[in-house]
């Protein structure tokens, strides 16, 4: 999978492993000097958003894990 593109509700398993977001399909890109990756848009349960940068998740079986 390309790690510039994810779709909308793509799971995503917080750092801790409790809850799990989906992603809205927005990305824009990582703003941190010299990092190659987008920052990608999820929602989680309570209706929060946060932008985890790509360089940052696994990629698992079924879903995205935060490291």
């Amino acid at each position: 999978m390309r790690y510039d593109y994810f779709p909308k509700d793509q799971r995503v398993q917080s750092r801790r492993g409790r809850l799990i977001g989906v992603t809205t399909g927005a990305t824009r890109p990582c703003q941190l000097e010299g990092c190659k990756g987008v920052r990608v848009t999820v929602k989680w349960p309570d209706g929060k958003h946060t932008h985890p940068c790509s360089e940052g998740l696994i990629a698992g079986r079924r879903q995205w894990r935060i490291a």
